[in-house]
Order: structure tokens, then C-alpha cells, then sequence
């Protein structure tokens, strides 16, 4: 594990072995040679939107002997797929929720003709990622919750079914599997983050224009903390 930081870390449990994978914005190819050095995946796809940190994912590639099992291909989002690369896993790590649910969006049937399972690490906007997968017929089967260097990552993974899925508000919010596991780093998120929401809701009663809609919304989040915390 020398080249994986905390967060990455946590994605790279969650791969599940003897599985093709293809980490979309790959970032020096640290988790694709990782996979492969441990013998999780058989083969690799790092995808990169630009040419600067493609070549730089290449070198590494290329540093530990590992091109022939991990192609280095650049690509917007999901473009670097193709059917016959039999690509089982995608990963997603490291963007915004909105830009991961652009690029699940945007992907053909062909490219995901085979994906069974998506690993999914929004840095922010991860209640968009949830409702995009229900949307889309993939069920959450795990998540994870780390803290690294002043930041809180949520970690999603989720598989392909026929079954309908559904979750309830706070379940988007705060994640189906995170609520069950309620580690010390999720209670620190959200005690933190209700501070935020009663300071926000007594600032905004206080504005000379009072916005309704919006205080409603933040004591709706605040409801559905204080009943999980």
C-alpha cells in the first residue's frame, strides 16, 4: 500500500477480485498499479482527460513494468471504454458529485455494457451520486468514510440489478450503509455539519428578506441528523 493515500486506500478495499477495471481521472495510475501489483485486477484501464497527466500515469505504468496488464488512455469520462474491454468495474474517485453523475450520464450502453459494479468517491455532492444510481438501477452494497488532511471523503460502492431500489431522504443524504455503520468519522460529519445548518437557519431568520424555502430545506437536514445522530 506505499502509494495510496488514506482515501484511495479505502477504494481499493472495496475492489473486488479477479475483476477488469477502468479508474476514470486515474491520477499517476496510483490505484490501477496498486490493483495489479496485489493481484486484484487482471487488467486495468487508467483514464485521463488530459495529456499532461496521461503521460505522467504512463511513466508510472511503465516504471513498474505494468503495460501490458494497464492501458493508459485518454478520454472524457467513460469515452476511454470500449465494449471489448470487458471493463466489470468502474472507478470513480476524487471529483465532484455533480461531474461524477455528468460522466454516468453522458456513458453509452456499450461502455458500461459490462459493468457490474461502480466505485464511487464524490469530494462533495454525494447525495447526486446516490440519486443517480437508485435512478439507474444500482443498489449500494457498501460505503466507507474517511478523514484525510482536513477533508471527509464517502466512499460509494454500488452493483447493476433487475430489482426496483428505493431510499428514503436521509438515506440520500447521509448514505444507506454509512447510517448503519455510524463510525466516529460520521457522527464527527454530521455533528459538525448540523452546527452549520442551526447557524445558517438563525442567520437567515435574522436576513432583512427572508427566505422560507431555504430554511425549511436546512431544518428538514436538521430533522433527519438529530434522528439518525
Amino acid at each position: 500500500m506505499t502509494l495510496l493515500s488514506k482515501r484511495l486506500q479505502a477504494v481499493y478495499q472495496m475492489v473486488d477480485t479477479n475483476t477488469r477495471v477502468a479508474d476514470i481521472g486515474s491520477d499517476h495510475a496510483y490505484l490501477p498499479v496498486e490493483l495489479i501489483e496485489q493481484g486484484i485486477a487482471s487488467y486495468a484501464i487508467a483514464g485521463e482527460v488530459a495529456p499532461g497527466p496521461m503521460s505522467r500515469s504512463k511513466k508510472d505504468v511503465d516504471k513498474f513494468g505494468l503495460s501490458g496488464k494497464i492501458d493508459v488512455r485518454l478520454g472524457d469520462g467513460l469515452s476511454v471504454i470500449k465494449e471489448n474491454d470487458h471493463i466489470q468495474t468502474v472507478v470513480i474517485a476524487g471529483m465532484g458529485g455533480i461531474l461524477i453523475q455528468d460522466i454516468l450520464t453522458r456513458a453509452t450502453v456499450e461502455q458500461l455494457s459490462h459493468v457490474q459494479t461502480l466505485i464511487l468517491q464524490p469530494n462533495i455532492g454525494e447525495p447526486l451520486v446516490r440519486h443517480w444510481l437508485v435512478e439507474n438501477n444500482f443498489k449500494i452494497v457498501d460505503e466507507d468514510i474517511v478523514a484525510e488532511d482536513n477533508h471527509v471523503y464517502e466512499i460509494i460502492k454500488a452493483q447493476k440489478t433487475d430489482a426496483a431500489i428505493s431510499l428514503s431522504e436521509p438515506e440520500f443524504l447521509m448514505g444507506p450503509i454509512l447510517i448503519q455503520k455510524k463510525t466516529p468519522t460520521f457522527v464527527a460529519k454530521w455533528q459538525h455539519k448540523l452546527q452549520g445548518y442551526h447557524k445558517a437557519v438563525t442567520n437567515m431568520k435574522r436576513a432583512k428578506q427572508i427566505d422560507q424555502a431555504k430554511i425549511d430545506v436546512m431544518n428538514q437536514y436538521i430533522k433527519y441528523i438529530e434522528e439518525i445522530l
